[in-house]
């Protein structure tokens, strides 16, 4: 018998991804249109040089078919310093702690 870990209400209500059903849903919809999925996703960053749509993750995982690759958002470019710290501060959180350890 598997054991499944019970968030409780406090986690639930401050998360992201309060419920399994939600996570199969946004699953299901990255492999069915991993396109919208991604840009969605990364539509909530700061980007140097913007993502083109259409090249936002090409892959192979077929050895038949040539060299093994995957390549996310290529030609585009971002700063995650500025994405997870740096922007937090120009929106006013720069007293907030930003990270636990």
């Amino acid at each position: 018998m598997s054991r499944v870990y019970e968030p409780t209400d406090h986690v639930v209500e401050k998360s992201l991804l309060p419920s399994f059903e939600q996570y199969q849903n946004m699953h299901k919809e990255s492999l069915e249109d991993p396109e919208s999925f991604w840009s969605e996703l990364a539509n909530e960053f700061y980007w140097q040089t913007p993502y083109q749509r259409g090249n936002i993750v090409s892959y192979n995982f077929n050895v038949d078919e040539g060299r093994i690759f995957v390549r996310w958002l290529e030609g585009s470019r971002t700063n995650i310093c500025f994405n997870v710290l740096d922007r937090n501060v120009r929106n006013g959180l720069g007293e907030r702690i930003a990270f636990y350890w």
